[in-house]
């Protein structure tokens, strides 16, 4: 009897140190994406979250290099435009960044490169405290813009350059 429970603890503890293990290097990814409605290549007050459906997706390479992607996982958004991704695995010699794949909106669905991406630090030594992590915005780009923008890009002071 005394033989089954020491088993029985042993394997509770082997159990309990695989779990807090992955727990210590699992990354919780909270972002959101947008429809840049005015084509402006930033945020605006007539911005809108572009809804449910959108699809994210987490990509690591070698660290400084274009080569193969050596981890992915998918996101998708919520009505709100937010996703929560979760990333296993500590990825210190890789460089991570979000990146979008498909807008659930037909009005709404060029990628602009600088818009489409967000570099996000997937490992331990890096000064932050906790587990998750939080990239900047991504944004798809309206077909046309709305009606207002060019009051607003007015506002901006922004003018294209030939």
């Amino acid at each position: 009897m005394a033989k089954l429970t020491l088993l029985a603890f042993m394997a509770l503890c082997t159990f309990a140190s695989v779990a807090l293990v992955n727990a210590v290097n699992q990354f919780n990814v909270e972002g959101r994406v947008y429809c840049d409605t005015c084509r402006a290549g930033f945020e605006t007050n007539v911005t809108e979250p572009i809804g449910a459906g959108a699809k994210v997706r987490i990509e690591c390479k070698k660290y400084n290099t274009i080569g193969p992607i050596l981890y992915s996982v998918d996101g998708i958004t919520d009505n709100a435009g937010k996703y929560k991704i979760v990333a296993q695995g500590d990825h210190e010699d890789q460089t991570c960044e979000v990146v979008l794949v498909e807008s659930p909106r037909p009005d709404c669905k060029e990628i602009n490169k600088a818009l489409n991406h967000a570099p996000i630090g997937l490992f331990k030594d890096n000064g932050i405290a906790s587990n998750d992590r939080y990239p900047n915005a991504l944004g798809f780009v309206k077909d046309k813009p709305l009606d207002v923008c060019g009051a607003i890009m007015k506002y901006y002071e922004t003018e294209e350059e030939d």
